[in-house]
Parts: structure tokens; C-alpha cells; sequence
């Protein structure tokens, strides 16, 4: 299993790095996860795609709704899932793939629970620095969580991957770097947040 999910969260990972460059300035607006009733907030005009993947033994379409904006990558992945697959263990082997494909170090994990959301016991919530499959640095805010959908369940990942660049300045303020931290913060929890159910 932990093949399939190694193989399936780099693709989604270089696909949605691969989606097109939006507004340079965030400009924030509802969206709608394609097929559901699952909305969010994102700072620039989403691209849309949907693949097949192998999760959990099954062949699913996993949607993606993401941009590019104020040197981020902005994300949302969601599939539908029988009701009786193992949602936890889905969870946590995507959170792994994720972290592995960035080759995250310094990862922070919280217990998170979505506000607006009815969401399964199991959600995770982590952020990470990390390198791109170019070598670039890479900082991630992500969560994973799933929610009952009629009969079936729905997985949903949010990620925003930033670029730390001001990071690569020696001569840099401390102090500047830990107002862009605390602005990157600011603006990933804005997309994370905002996920809601009606």
C-alpha cells in the first residue's frame, strides 16, 4: 500500500507544482470543490483537474483545485471512498507520501479539527520545510481530513507550498524573518480555515 500511495502523491504533488500561474497578488474568492458541496477560500483563479489514482486499493478520481500566488502554490484534493475503506490509515499514508515527496524536515504536527466541517475522528494537520524535486526550499501547510458523503466517505488534502526565498539571505533581519513566517502562516490558515460544508 505504501507503494501505491508513494507513486500516487508524487504525481499529484509535480501536477498541481505544474498548474498554471495565476494573479501574482492575492485576491481571494469562494470556490467549490468540483461535484460536492465542499467550499473554500483561495487568493488567485483556480485551474481544475481530476485524475484516476490507486488509493486504498481502489481506483478513484481524485479531483484538484489549485493556483499559484504570492510565491505559493495553493492546493485541494478530494476523492470519494467507499464507506468501508480504512479512512485512517488513507490519512495517515497520504500525509507520509506528502512529507516524504518534499523531503520535509522540521515538520510541526497539530491536532486539528475543521470548524465548519463534520469531519471523521482522524484529521491531521502538519507543516513542514522541506526541497522541491528541483532542490528549491519549500515550506507546507497541509491537512488531511474526511467527511461522510451520502454512503460513501470523501478524503480531502489542503496544502499551500511557499517559497521561504527571503530564507536564502544571510544578511536578512531575523526579525524580517519571522514577520514572513507569521505572514505565510497567516495566509495558509486563511485557505485551511475555510473549508466548509452547508
Amino acid at each position: 500500500m505504501r507503494k501505491n500511495f508513494l507513486k500516487y502523491a508524487a504525481a499529484v504533488f509535480f501536477s498541481v507544482l505544474g498548474l498554471s500561474a495565476c494573479q501574482p497578488s492575492l485576491n481571494w474568492r469562494n470556490v467549490q470543490m468540483p461535484e460536492t458541496t465542499l467550499s473554500f477560500e483561495l487568493p488567485c483563479k483556480p485551474d481544475k483537474t481530476t485524475k484516476p489514482v490507486t488509493m486504498a486499493g481502489q481506483t478513484l478520481e481524485l479531483s484538484v483545485v489549485g493556483c499559484e500566488a504570492g510565491d505559493a502554490v495553493w492546493a485541494v484534493m478530494s476523492a470519494k471512498l467507499s464507506a468501508n475503506a480504512d479512512r485512517t490509515e488513507l490519512l495517515k499514508g497520504w500525509r507520509q507520501a506528502t512529507l516524504q515527496n518534499m523531503r520535509a524536515s522540521q515538520i510541526e504536527d497539530a491536532t486539528w479539527m475543521p470548524g465548519r466541517i463534520k469531519a471523521l475522528p482522524g484529521a491531521l494537520r502538519s507543516k513542514a520545510h522541506g526541497t522541491t524535486a528541483k532542490g528549491e526550499p519549500v515550506r507546507a501547510h497541509a491537512v488531511w481530513f474526511a467527511h461522510l458523503e451520502g454512503d460513501s466517505v470523501r478524503v480531502v488534502h489542503a496544502v499551500v507550498y511557499q517559497n521561504p526565498g527571503h530564507k536564502k539571505d544571510l544578511k536578512q533581519d531575523p526579525k524580517q524573518d519571522a514577520k514572513q513566517d507569521a505572514k505565510q502562516d497567516q495566509s495558509a490558515d486563511l485557505l485551511i480555515e475555510s473549508m466548509k460544508l452547508p
